[in-house]
Parts: C-alpha cells; structure tokens; sequence
C-alpha cells in the first residue's frame, strides 16, 4: 500500500460522531455535544432547488470547475460581502469544502515543502498535507493570546522551504477570529517570501458579538497569494450535499481546475443548484447566527459555574473550547467516560494537537445543553 496512506490517522471527529449516531439510533438517550455539523434541516427553499433540479433532468455531467450560474454568484457574493475582487474564472466549485483543500494543496506543494498549520488545528489539515509528501509544521497557539498567532512566533516558523500557511477562522475547534489589523500583521509577515495562503473560512457566518469577518484575501496586496475556502455546509445545514467551493489566483485555479477533471469530475450538478438558491436568501443566515449565540451563551455560562473544567468562550463556529487539565484526566480518558457512564458525546482535543481540552459543539437545543451541563456537573463531583 501507499506508505503516505499507511501514515495517517483516521478523523477522530468523524469516527466519534459517527458512535454517537449509531448509539442514538440504538435508543440511547445521548447528548450529542460531538457534532461537526448544524442540528437543523437544509432550508426548504434549498431543497425545492434541489428537486426541481432532478424534475428538470439536471443530473448529467457539469462543467468541473462549475456551472457558470452558480460561479457567477459565488463571484458576486465574495466581491459585495468579502470585499475580495474575484470573477467567475476565479472560482471553482467542489465536492465540500474539504475537498476545497485538499485539491488547493495538491496544486500548491511538492514533497518536502513545509506547511505552517497553527496548533490547536482541524483534524484534517495535517493529514492532507502528508498525503501530498510535503511536511506539516504546527505553530502552538497559547490560551492567554486566545488561541491566535503571535507574529513573532510565526515569524520564526518561516524557513526557506515554507511554502503555505493555513488560516482557519473563526477556527475549529477554538472559535478563534481575528480582525484587520491582526490579519494586516500577518499578512505584512509572509508577502515576499513565496507563501501561500490557504484562508479556510467555512464558518465565517457563524460570527458572535457584532464582531465583523475579514476575509484575508481582501487585504491589500494578498489577494495574489491567496486561496480562500468556503462553502454551504455549515450556514445552510448542508453538510451531507458535499458543497464548497475555492476561490483565489487565476492560474492557479486553472491548474487546480485539472484535478478536478480527475478526480471528481465535478461536484454534484443537484447539490450545485442548491447552493445556488442558497446564496440568493442570505437573511437565513442571519437567524441562525442569532440562534447559535444564543446556544453558545447558555452553554458557557452553564459549564463556567462548574469545577475543575475551564470553558473558553468563543466568538465564532458552533465550538467551546473547554481546558479539563484540572480533572487529571487524558482528553481522551475524560470523553469515553463521559460517554460511556454518563452518555454525553464530546470530541478530545489530542486529535486537534491540544491535549488536555476538549471540545464541545452547541449544535444542539437548548433542551440538550442543559440536560448536557447537568451530565457534566454529576461526572465532575463523582470523579
């Protein structure tokens, strides 16, 4: 077999919601604070695209990069809410934002090049990167600087063979956002030196607190070495469509265009259509923000008043990043326990490189979150 498949890990998060699911499905009363994905249904005005898509025999081959409609929308939404100056032949539209990355990278690195993946990271990232044979560098990322890049520290993770860094806010799992003049400082670091960036911004709708999403190709002066990274997954509960798309430089796009007609061939033409609807009802986006502020208000405010567990309040994505070193327990340890005797599903954050957290997901009802924190409050005082 490959030696560079033999090498990587399986996704822990996937394979922990995945138990979680089987479990529920099982009859268990589980408290899902595990899941990588919205708790709602795609938005009906999605799913009548969608079957109005298959009564009208759209279901053949599209163009691999897209349908022009759905492109020229993405291209129009990037330029009026992400201020990043784009047309169609900017964009290609994949098979989920992951894929997104995946190919971006493919296109990007050759063997032994070296890609700054700041730490805590999504499970993915680093996996990805060593199937291409270049080399994951993590950056830590510490706490009392809320989980963010400390210019000087990435400035010492520069060497001659870096040749990207992944950006992914507001992050999984640390809800991380950053505003213009932390990503100017960034920015102004890597210009020069033949870096690219990967601008991962799938959650970038889930924002809290009137803070304002930035996206970094829209600095100036970056848009040249940027691929950003986006999709429908998250802010119109999509997930399973397997929806996203990659937007950056056009000769790169035009290479990573090749993969795509090689691998995918190109992203389902029925999901297409539903992404299409979806950007023309940008108010549903909205309601879920407020939604999911809510949730993330009353999860920490809940697991705060708690001993021996830390929850860092974040202001983006659906995640709390919550710090159990106090309990004595392996990250690991702590979420099959809770599972097992106590039947609340959370992912350890060893498989994000931050052990001694864990995270868990507020995409849940408010019903769940309670019922959650108590399960909780009872494991912590009979550990």
């Amino acid at each position: 077999m490959n030696s560079r498949v033999l090498t990587l890990n399986k996704s822990a998060t996937l394979r922990i919601t995945a138990l979680t699911k089987k479990l529920i499905r099982e009859g268990n009363d589980i408290v899902n604070f595990a899941a990588g994905e919205p708790d709602f249904d795609t938005p009906e005005f999605v799913k009548n695209a969608a079957k109005q898509a298959i009564d009208d025999g759209f279901t053949k081959y599209t163009p691999s990069s897209g349908i022009p409609d759905l492109k020229k929308a993405i291209a129009e939404k990037l330029n009026k809410e992400n201020k990043i100056e784009c047309v169609s032949d900017n964009i290609i539209v994949t098979a989920g934002a992951k894929y997104a990355i995946f190919a971006a990278l493919f296109t990007l690195l050759n063997p032994d090049d070296e890609v700054i993946i700041p730490s805590p990271y999504w499970v993915s990232y680093p996996e990805m990167v060593k199937l291409t044979g270049a080399k994951p560098v993590f950056l830590p990322l510490r706490e009392e600087t809320n989980f963010k890049i400390n210019p000087a520290d990435l400035q010492k993770a520069i060497t001659p063979k870096t040749k990207v860094l992944i950006l992914n806010y507001p992050s999984n799992p640390a809800g991380t956002v950053y505003d213009r003049q932390e990503l100017d400082e960034i920015c102004s670091i890597i210009q020069d030196k033949n870096i690219f960036v990967i601008s991962d911004e799938i959650y970038e709708s889930l924002i809290y607190d009137g803070l304002e999403h930035v996206s970094f190709a829209s600095l100036p002066n970056a848009s040249n070495i940027t691929l950003t990274v986006n999709g429908f997954s998250k802010a119109f509960s999509m997930t399973g469509w397997r929806i996203g798309y990659l937007a950056g430089p056009k000769d790169i796009i035009q290479n990573t265009s090749k993969i795509i007609d090689h691998t995918t061939s190109c992203a389902c033409s029925i999901s297409q259509k539903g992404a299409l609807a979806a950007l023309k009802n940008s108010n549903w986006v909205k309601d879920i923000q407020q939604k999911f502020q809510q949730r993330r208000d009353k999860l920490y405010a809940g697991l705060k008043a708690l001993s021996r567990i830390h929850p860092i309040k974040p202001k983006g994505s659906f995640y709390m990043f919550c710090d159990i070193r106090k309990t004595g327990l392996s990250s690991q340890e702590l979420a099959s326990k809770l599972l097992e005797s106590y039947q609340v599903s959370c992912i350890p954050a060893a498989s994000f490189g931050a052990e001694g957290f864990i995270r868990i997901s507020f995409s849940t009802s408010a019903g769940q979150i309670e019922k959650g924190i108590e399960r909780i409050n009872r494991f912590l005082k009979e550990l």
